[in-house]
């Protein structure tokens, strides 16, 4: 047992231990303030990345601004999108109670995206679907690239966009079995998703009717829309549209991925700290979801296209490679297409939603993807040889006049193009909103003016 005196002197030395043990964990903690992972950064034109802070504190408001937007815009929670090549330098601040304090700079190098980066081209008509006008300089066919058969050459782009009928046959919509193909669900790898992991996604692949896997086939690549995945276009029978256009003869047989353009560890939306949403998708309209989708140029064009091409036995190039979507993914398509001009001849936005200029929609200011003037056009090498169209609704009211804004740019940037409004469905007795009798009026559009071989 201890004495009186020995329990007193233990008592205080454990006190002066816990007060020693306390001291040193408040100064540890004050140590730990928040700061830059990183403070250099390298992307390519039309890359996205969010800025690291390790040690953030919860209770504490992180602000980023950009030394030049017009290179390199920074959204309120950090991420970086890459516009043009250049150095641009983010500052990055921490804002606790009233104290402000400076995480320093992030330098951003801005590379361009080989030869697909988007210049300014010698002007041209541009052609809506109600104007027969042809473009400045009539295109010869196009020879199909030196690695499948020289001798095969494919129609000129400008008798697709001369080609002003945009009626669909009746019943373009209708599940029939006799044209049916197949549809499968692939898992391959993705790089882009999470730095130094490798991340799992899933796409759906569209297989037409009689599939041989001794044949080549070009490949349609499309993107759902908002709060979507890659069960939601077959959810919707988008592939019996596809299978319709070819048993009618208005299409070419061909190999359709329906990817998960939400490109994120998730695969679906978020808030703006990037913590999934739920049902709710009140709280899925804002810039980090957003970045996401952006990212998907990086998924398509590094994970999934190459897995496309080794597993199937796809025809590659431009001129078998096409790219579509509806709402958020005839943004992406739009977003991909005029960024990679050498990988895809073809490019359809139906309904496509805000985000590819600068706009404040639904609570949402965004820096956009192009410059409506400087960026959103074609370089003159593509500028008679890409196939773009634009369907949108007559009444509309998710997008609004967002798709006429596309459309008022590419013609004053001269870029061929065919632009029409339509209520949709079956002999116009669509609904004109935002919904399938629309964007599969377009779809069918589409598909009518792709990968067709010159007599």
């Amino acid at each position: 047992m201890l004495g009186k005196t020995a329990k007193i002197s233990l008592c205080l030395a454990l006190a002066a231990s816990m007060l020693c043990s306390g001291l040193a964990g408040h100064a540890s903690l004050a140590a730990a303030k928040a700061k830059l992972k990183s403070k250099k950064m390298q992307l390519t034109v039309g890359q996205t990345k969010k800025i690291a802070i390790r040690n953030k504190n919860k209770k504490a408001a992180y602000s980023f601004s950009s030394s030049a937007k017009a290179k390199a815009s920074v959204s309120k929670n950090g991420t970086v999108t890459a516009k043009k090549p250049g150095k641009v330098k983010i500052t990055v601040k921490e804002q606790y109670k009233k104290k402000v304090r400076s995480l320093g700079k992030v330098t951003v190098t801005i590379k361009a995206k080989s030869t697909d980066s988007a210049k300014k081209a010698t002007p041209s008509p541009a052609v809506q679907a109600s104007v027969t006008q042809p473009p400045a300089a009539s295109a010869a066919p196009v020879t199909a690239a030196p690695s499948e058969n020289p001798t095969v050459t494919y129609k000129p782009i400008e008798e697709y966009v001369l080609d002003t009928d945009v009626s669909v046959p009746a019943g373009f919509m209708n599940v029939n079995p006799d044209v049916a193909g197949t549809v499968e669900t692939i898992t391959y790898d993705s790089t882009v998703i999470k730095e130094n992991e490798v991340v799992q996604r899933k796409a759906k692949v569209i297989l037409p009717k009689d599939y041989d896997p001794e044949k080549k086939y070009p490949v349609l690549y499309m993107q759902h829309g908002i709060f979507g995945n890659e069960d939601s276009l077959t959810g919707d029978n988008v592939q019996n549209v596809i299978w319709n256009a070819i048993a009618n003869g208005d299409a070419e047989e061909m190999i359709a991925v329906f990817p998960n353009a939400c490109a994120n560890e998730y695969g679906g939306a978020v808030d703006s700290d990037g913590n999934p949403i739920g049902g709710d998708t009140s709280r899925g309209f804002n810039l980090t979801h957003y970045a996401a989708y952006n990212n998907f140029l990086n998924d398509l064009e590094q994970c999934l296209m190459p897995y496309i091409n080794e597993n199937y036995p796809t025809l590659t190039g431009r001129e078998n490679t096409a790219i579509c979507g509806f709402s958020m993914g005839g943004r992406v398509s739009l977003h991909i297409g005029f960024t990679l001009q050498s990988k895809f001849r073809y490019i359809g936005a139906f309904c496509p939603a805000p985000g590819i200029f600068k706009h404040n929609d639904n609570g949402v200011n965004e820096e956009g993807l192009f410059m409506p003037q400087e960026t959103f056009t074609l370089q003159d090498e593509y500028m008679n040889d890409t196939l773009v169209l634009i369907a949108a609704g007559t009444n509309d009211g998710v997008v609004k006049e967002f798709p006429q804004s596309y459309h008022d740019a590419l013609e004053a940037n001269g870029v061929p193009h065919i632009f029409y409004k339509t209520k949709g469905g079956d002999s116009e007795n669509g609904s004109g909103g935002h919904d399938g009798t629309v964007y599969k009026h377009g779809l069918y559009n589409f598909l009518r003016r792709i990968f067709h071989l010159h007599d």
